[in-house]
């Protein structure tokens, strides 16, 4: 009796998900149509770029010292800075 309940008990290999592994994004295409693929595969390729996950793997390719990212974050800031004085500066004042 207690051998049956062993296996009743007994846990089955779970089985391999991608989506557990590694979650990313999805589009799925309904129909056959070869216009709709290339729909598809524009919106994949829109999603891939709003995401930034592109722009991240470009950036984790290598080390960066965190000294190295320090100093392009402040030439970034700085050229943000430039351009906006630049703009207020070139902005009419209206008189009236």
């Amino acid at each position: 009796m207690k051998n049956d309940r062993r296996k009743n008990n007994y846990r089955t290999k779970k089985e391999f998900n991608p989506k557990d592994v590694c979650p990313g994004l999805k589009v799925s295409v309904n129909g056959d149509d070869e216009r709709a693929f290339i729909r598809a595969l524009r919106t994949f390729n829109k999603k891939v770029q709003d995401s930034g996950l592109l722009r991240e793997i470009r950036a984790r390719e290598f080390y960066e010292k965190p000294s190295i990212v320090k100093k392009r974050n402040k030439d970034i800031a700085v050229k943000r800075e430039s351009r906006r004085r630049e703009s207020e500066v070139t902005k009419r004042k209206r008189l009236y």
